[in-house]
């Protein structure tokens, strides 16, 4: 009999990553998911199918998979309760409903004597999410299981860089559980938060040093994503690879990659080879014309991006506290700022707020970036150059 492997969430990550390295380690994949056609459509089949696109093209079966509705609290308890691993991959937004469920699984496991740990690998793109996880756990069991979920359940922060398109809505229809995957699949794990021995799983790299891969995940995969989407939108792009080819972009993104680059080295210990090595690799994966990774996927919701903790002004903040210069920073910014995608729900909240208060108001507001200081002036003059034209 296989070991479960319980994924909470089958969308982009939970289906199209972790499953496949949960898969080609031996384990049954039980996902937890709240949409109920793909509930349906997963314990009908048994089985689908990743396409694996660009360099190591291939179609990967995904197989001894089943799916619970994630209202079925029991059910997924008793999945929990004889779990080798758990997952999620449901947003941040949604963590805290994995909780309930988790925690009534947790209190059947603890009941048996001879149940290993738990490590639940927490796929969220949140520095404290582990923390978020936990708390809400603890809030849904009583003060005499804390300790046992302190000793027994690790809360296990992953950086997760495989990328994964949106599906349109065409292919959506024609399979809904269609999935489209660049080959990339290394998961770094917080070594320090697992429980007991390490789990057997295909590309899990566990790290000691796991704040700095965070932030390299943020400061350099994130925020290059992020200038990529805003100023390749600006340009009339539909494609992250074309705006990769974009000859300005790519003189403000490599400006701007070569400052973050120097502040990790600072910061962590990375060498400049690393750093140089990790560059390469994530320009040749952001080139691959056949993932089919779109502006509008990774430039969506603006008013997180924009956020003082997120990828472009956390990166700055950054920068600044290394006493480096936000090379190119300024511009990204602007170009966020002037992101105006009527298909994105957070992109129209953010124009009616800018049209309402004025930029310099919606700046201070949402990223945090006040008048008196001198990124202010530099961020407000951008956004007059782009917005006549002119990067």
């Amino acid at each position: 009999m296989k070991p479960v492997a319980v994924q909470f969430g089958a969308g982009n990550i939970g289906r199209g990553f972790t499953a496949q390295l949960f898969h080609e380690s031996g384990y049954e994949v039980v996902f937890v998911e709240s949409v109920p056609t793909i509930v349906d459509e997963i314990n009908r089949r048994g089985k689908y199918t990743i396409h694996i696109v660009g360099d190591g093209a291939e179609d990967v079966q995904i197989s001894d998979v089943r799916a619970i509705h994630s209202e079925r609290v029991d059910l997924v308890a008793q999945e929990i309760a004889r779990a080798g691993i758990a997952c999620t991959a449901v947003g941040v937004s949604v963590l805290k409903q994995v909780a309930p469920s988790l925690a009534q699984g947790i209190a059947l496991r603890s009941q048996n004597a001879d149940a290993p740990p738990l490590n639940v690998f927490i796929c969220e793109n949140q520095l404290d999410a582990d923390q978020i996880l936990r708390d809400a756990v603890l809030s849904h069991l009583p003060a005499e299981l804390h300790e046992y979920v302190n000793s027994h359940v690790g809360f296990v922060l992953c950086v997760v860089s495989r990328m994964v398109p949106l599906m349109t809505p065409e292919e959506k229809r024609a399979d809904p559980l269609a999935i489209k995957v660049e080959a990339y699949k290394r998961l770094p794990v917080n070594a320090k938060a697992i429980k007991g021995e390490v789990p057997p799983i295909v590309g899990l790299e566990p790290v000691e040093n796991f704040l700095g891969y965070a932030e390299r995940k943020i400061y350099v995969h994130n925020a290059a994503h992020a200038i990529l989407g805003y100023l390749g939108w600006l340009k009339g792009y539909t494609y992250v690879h074309e705006a990769m080819a974009d000859e300005q972009i790519r003189t403000l993104l490599d400006g701007a990659m070569q400052e973050v680059s120097e502040a990790l080295i600072r910061k962590h210990g990375f060498t400049r080879e690393e750093m140089q090595e990790h560059l390469n690799d994530l320009y040749r994966r952001f080139q691959n014309a056949a993932l089919g990774d779109t502006i509008a996927r990774v430039a969506r919701d603006p008013e997180r991006k924009l956020r003082p903790d997120d990828r472009l002004v956390g990166t700055v903040r950054f920068l600044l506290d290394s006493g480096l210069e936000p090379a190119g920073f300024c511009t990204a910014i602007a170009a966020a700022l002037l992101y105006d995608n009527p298909e994105d729900v957070s992109a129209v909240a953010l124009q009616r707020r800018i049209a309402e208060e004025g930029v310099s108001t919606v700046l201070e507001k949402i990223a945090g970036i006040t008048p008196d200081m001198p990124l202010h002036q530099c961020i407000l003059g951008a956004y007059a150059r782009l917005k006549n034209g002119l990067m």
